[in-house]
């Protein structure tokens, strides 16, 4: 029996129509901006959601007015079957796009299925073109992989989108070789401000290379960028286009601008929390409530008691200087 149609509102006014699952919390890359350099404790498998679990949430949050689903992780595509997941979630009533985020290194050879499951898009993760960079910053080879997948996701029709977490003395200098990208493909790509979502504890305000920063370097090197005519208010990214229109970039100032006021996205974390914002920790048990044998109305009715209670965001904690490292661990919430 279907509930009966509600919304997931804050005190803000903030209506949630974007979730984000994360189906695991493991992943074959460990980049210093996110996961813990050693000694990383990984979920249980008994913690974890299974699909039919994940399913069966989907559907509730679909009834209470989600409309779009982004599968996370960890890296989500070393979550066996990922697909089939896919398929089911496909099959909800009012979810109008699936998305996928991946660092793309098993991606090539699952591109065409998960484009056949029913995926719509695939933000892939990719912060430095250079080999010996890309291994420093991921702990792995494999760039040349990486940019494949980039290729073969657009092949088979999916809406893809580059993500690039830009950080000080870390690759600020490949911008510039990024928006080019992104001229040249017709990729959009998404520059990404450093947050304090890290594992290892490394995040300092100084190592933030800001959005303003990052336009300037490419004005003087290609040319000036200008706002998007059409832009999606409750997006994080804010579109940018080059004058002669040739290439489309994406910025995410999290930290130097701040977009709460817009947000509308919650998320399922791999091991059953939900979570209202993305620096809310540790957020709300669903998992030991719906394990325990609560209904679809009892599990609605306490999504929409936690959503009442979701926090302004990262802007309040900019007002009072609380950013430190490791506010919350992003491989564990999903990015």
């Amino acid at each position: 029996m279907r509930i009966m149609k509600r919304e997931l509102i804050d005190s803000y006014d903030r209506v949630a129509k974007k979730l984000r699952i994360s189906v695991t919390d493991k992943c074959n890359m460990r980049c210093g901006y996110c996961m813990p350099k050693d000694n990383t404790k990984w979920f249980d498998t008994t913690e974890v959601l299974s699909f039919e679990e994940i399913i069966r949430l989907t559907s509730i949050f679909a009834n209470l007015g989600v409309e779009k689903i982004r599968i996370t992780g960890g890296e989500p595509l070393v979550r066996p079957s990922i697909e089939d997941l896919i398929m089911s979630i496909r099959r909800i009533d009012d979810i109008q796009s699936i998305g996928l985020t991946t660092n793309g290194l098993l991606f090539l050879e699952k591109a065409k299925s998960l484009k056949s499951s029913g995926l719509d898009s695939v933000n892939i993760s990719l912060d430095s073109f250079k080999e010996n960079r890309f291994k420093m910053i991921t702990g792995v080879n494999g760039l040349d992989k990486v940019i494949s997948s980039i290729h073969k996701a657009k092949d088979v029709g999916l809406d893809v989108k580059l993500n690039t977490v830009v950080v000080r003395g870390w690759n600020d200098d490949e911008v510039v070789e990024f928006a080019n990208f992104a001229r040249h493909t017709g990729i959009i790509v998404r520059f990404i401000e450093f947050m304090p979502l890290d594992g290892t504890g490394i995040w300092r305000d100084d190592l933030v290379f800001s959005k303003m920063e990052m336009i300037e370097k490419i004005e003087t090197d290609i040319g000036k960028v200008l706002p998007a005519a059409e832009q999606e208010m409750s997006t994080p990214a804010k579109l940018y286009s080059f004058s002669d229109g040739k290439g489309t970039l994406g910025f995410i100032p999290s930290v130097t601008e701040p977009f709460c006021s817009q947000c509308d996205r919650i998320r399922l974390t791999s091991d059953g929390r939900f979570l209202t914002c993305l620096f809310e920790n540790p957020g709300y048990d669903i998992k030991t409530f719906l394990r325990k044998g609560a209904s679809d109305e009892e599990l609605a009715r306490c999504l929409i008691q936690s959503m009442s209670m979701k926090q302004e965001g990262i802007a309040s904690l900019i007002r009072i200087n609380g950013l430190k490292p490791k506010l919350n661990l992003m491989h564990t919430i999903g990015g």
